[in-house]
């Protein structure tokens, strides 16, 4: 026997009215989307209650589960946007690795409910979290491939001094970062003047060939014979060994002997920037060359802590420790998310790592406006 629609539409409304005494108190906001300072994904998914539904136990749970599946719907959005690094994103990598989708799907399917609502009116809200990073249920833990091999740290670059802390170890951080002042390169100033002409350039043709005539009566040139080399063997060629236009040489034991300060950990100064929060992010120097990246680091450290924590204040910066080396990036390549050390703070940061390995153990904070 079929039921009226107005019988229906009345004990639906007797579910809603019933179910108004057990509806749960909304009193915290949640803000859709990734929060790169927390390391935290969060999505909302609502639901309805169905016209045909029969009971309260009925009514709650089918709109419970439309708002399971809205949030996944919403989840799977998000995530495929997250950029990995530089202009990769978690979307690209799953047109080319079935294995990180599946990893993916079932990192979504295991997100952690957080918050439930039933709300007054028939709905159901529910909001879901997806950790950037964890060591499992992470999307780290869904995307980066775990390796054996782990590169070493580069060494300064001989040729250049490294820059010089203006701070010493009592320095609150706040004060650190304040005083650390941007690198910038001077453009010299040419003030326009008359060509230089050399005297012989002043001369008559006349005149130099009066010079000239002269030099040769006198008997004055002389002819110098070429002198040849012999090459040497490359098997004899010794690279280390130092002279006066060649720098000399150092193990890594040597360089932390140079190191200024005992310091815990590493904050880069991005402000101004644009910096673009990624989940695998590289430091370079100005040359180009990557001195701090996923591959040179543990992936099982980076799959469970980050590589490096995004702040926009200087209050949450304790993972750099207690005596941070603070440096200023001049400038952010590969789509805003790879800040770049001038050379002589890139080798300082290089020195008091190879004294101290705050960059081994991931105590690096980039300090950006979000």
């Amino acid at each position: 026997m079929k039921v009226p629609k107005i019988l229906t539409a009345i004990a639906t409304a007797a579910i809603l009215l019933a179910t108004s005494a057990g509806v749960s108190a909304e009193t915290k906001t949640f803000v859709d989307g990734v929060d790169w300072k927390n390391r935290v994904i969060t999505v909302t998914g609502e639901g309805v209650v169905p016209p045909d539904a029969v009971n309260y136990t009925q009514a709650k749970g089918l709109a419970s589960k439309a708002a399971r599946a809205d949030a996944y719907r919403k989840l799977g959005e998000i995530i495929n946007g997250v950029r990995v690094e530089g202009e990769t994103t978690v979307e690209k990598m799953l047109t080319v690795r079935d294995q990180i989708k599946l990893k993916v799907a079932a990192t979504i399917k295991g997100a952690t409910v957080i918050n439930e609502t039933f709300l007054s009116d028939g709905g159901y809200r529910v909001v879901m979290q997806v950790p950037l990073f964890a060591s499992s249920n992470s999307l780290a833990s869904a995307v980066f491939e775990k390796t054996s091999a782990v590169e070493p740290f580069p060494n300064p670059v001989l040729e250049v001094e490294p820059s010089v802390a203006p701070y010493g170890s009592t320095t609150p951080v706040k004060q650190r970062i304040n005083v650390t002042t941007t690198v910038t390169v001077q453009e010299e100033t040419v003030t326009p003047t008359t060509p230089y002409r050399s005297p012989l350039s002043r001369m008559s043709v006349k005149s130099l060939d009066s010079i000239i005539l002269q030099k040769l009566e006198a008997n004055s040139f002389t002819v110098q014979q070429p002198t040849y080399q012999q090459p040497v063997p490359n098997s004899q060629i010794t690279a280390d060994v130092p002279t006066s236009s060649t720098p000399v040489r150092r193990t890594v034991a040597e360089y932390a002997s140079l190191a200024q300060g005992d310091y815990t950990g590493l904050i880069v100064d991005c402000r101004g920037l644009d910096l673009q929060p990624v989940m695998s992010a590289v430091i370079k120097n100005s040359n180009g060359t990557k001195i701090y990246g996923h591959k040179n680091l543990d992936i099982d450290k980076v799959i469970s802590m980050g590589m490096a924590d995004y702040v926009d204040d200087t209050e949450n910066v304790a993972r750099a420790g207690e005596n941070p080396l603070v440096v200023k990036a001049v400038a952010v390549e590969d789509f805003n998310s790879n800040p770049v050390l001038a050379i002589p703070d890139s080798n300082r940061v290089l020195i008091e790592n190879h004294a101290t390995k705050f960059l081994k153990d991931l105590k690096v904070v980039f300090l950006f406006d979000e």
